[in-house]
């Protein structure tokens, strides 16, 4: 007996739970429901846009450009001296593969692409094979030949190709978004900011009130050896703020007080609140969102999620 596969379309073998073609999760199906129907599914929703491409490339270029300066600065240190030339020559091979290996496994597409959930697809939108992503990739040099011309025509409809996916015969496609059934209300990029700001103000008030006493632990009758270890535990204590105080009060209400400030809270992804392990994997991804910018993602994905809300699955809705 076979089944359909709701994202490829392929009969595949009716036990699969994961199908062979495009990966995707059959245990997903009693969670979530398909976006759109077919009828709605047009043309400008399934492919891609210029913007979503835009914030991508940026998103996989910054990342490539930390590993390319990372590894001048070896080379810098044990071979030559080097120069921008250099860096272009490792930049460039870099990037191309980067991209067409990410291409070629499940995630048919960069990170950048996954974090904002679109994918590239062969002319007959089946995932990519090696040679042809390589293709893709390589052939974006002709849309940097011509000024940026190549990849303005990813903003033209229908198909909002760019000049490489013209040559390579490929397309970037919205992946078939699969909505929960509660609904919530995805809080502002804007107002997570200030709850943020807030949160870091009441963060450096605490830790500068505890890094304050330093004269009043001199001012006890103490024996230097207590006065050390008093001395370090202001440290220590500071270190308990920064890294608890968001698990701790988002692993209650939701909420830390500069959310609750603003009425938002963060979730999971059916409305309920996150516990505090999750709450605390979350809170360390918080420096990869500054790492690599993945605040940037807020403003264009569909659920207004950083890269920490996708990668924990988690979401801020306003209360």
């Amino acid at each position: 007996m076979q089944k359909g596969c709701p994202k490829c379309g392929r009969m595949i073998d009716a036990n699969a739970i994961n199908c062979p073609y495009c990966n995707y999760n059959f245990q997903n199906i009693n969670t979530f429901f398909q976006k759109v129907s077919d009828d709605n599914y047009i043309e400008n929703e399934k492919y891609a846009g210029f913007l979503k491409r835009l914030v991508a490339g940026a998103f996989d270029t910054f990342l490539i450009g930390i590993i390319t300066y990372f590894i001048l600065i070896l080379i810098n240190k044990f071979l030559f001296t080097v120069n921008i030339y250099i860096a272009i020559i490792i930049f460039i091979p870099l990037y191309i593969l980067y991209n067409a290996i990410c291409e070629r496994t499940a995630w048919q597409g960069s990170i950048g692409k996954l974090i904002l959930d679109i994918c590239v697809v062969d002319q007959y939108e089946n995932p990519v094979t090696f040679p042809l992503a390589l293709k893709r990739n390589a052939a974006k040099l002709v849309n940097i030949i011509t000024l940026g011309i190549g990849f303005i025509f990813s903003a033209v409809p229908p198909e909002k190709r760019a000049l490489n996916d013209k040559i390579a015969k490929t397309y970037v496609i919205n992946k078939l978004i699969m909505k929960e059934t509660t609904d919530l209300n995805y809080a502002s990029p804007i107002k997570r900011f200030v709850a943020l700001v807030i949160d870091l103000f009441i963060i450096s008030l605490i830790c500068y009130g505890l890094l304050s006493t330093n004269k009043l632990i001199h001012s006890f009758n103490f024996s230097q050896d207590i006065i050390n270890i008093l001395s370090d535990a202001r440290y220590i204590l500071c270190l308990v703020v920064i890294f608890f105080y968001f698990p701790f009060a988002e692993s209650r209400t939701g909420s830390s007080l500069g959310k609750g400030m603003m009425h938002i809270k963060v979730t999971k992804l059916n409305g309920e609140i996150q516990g505090f392990i999750g709450s605390f994997v979350r809170q360390l991804l918080l420096f990869l969102d500054v790492f690599i910018l993945g605040f940037i993602a807020s403003f264009v994905t569909e659920k207004k999620q950083t890269t920490k809300d996708i990668l924990t699955r988690t979401v801020v809705i306003d209360k």
